[in-house]
């Protein structure tokens, strides 16, 4: 009886996880549009403009996550950002890195 309702419930968990995972990588993908990342990394994130700016494609999401926010955070960019609008929140960064991370290299 334990057995069966421990399976049940570690299935119920992994889809929910799986669901929530995919609906955050639909969000990231929307953040990325709206944060215009793509006009210095490229639509698909692959082809920078600038000889500065990385190739995000298939990058290590925590990576992504811990450069971005430092980037944010430490405002000596901030000339790049204003085309983004408002920087965006450690919770985005999160999401758009998780769509990052999904992309084949």
């Amino acid at each position: 009886m334990y057995r069966k309702l421990s399976i049940a419930a570690a299935l119920f968990c992994t889809q929910s996880f799986a669901t929530y995972a995919a609906s955050d990588i639909a969000e990231g993908t929307l953040l990325y549009q709206q944060f215009r990342c793509g006009e210095c990394h490229g639509a698909d994130a692959k082809k920078p403009f600038g000889k500065y700016n990385a190739i995000l494609a298939g990058m290590n999401p925590d990576d992504i996550y811990m450069k971005t926010k430092r980037f944010v955070e430490s405002r000596s960019h901030e000339q790049v950002l204003q085309g983004c609008g408002e920087p965006p929140s450690h919770v985005q960064i999160k999401k758009i890195s998780d769509y990052l991370a999904t992309l084949p290299k």
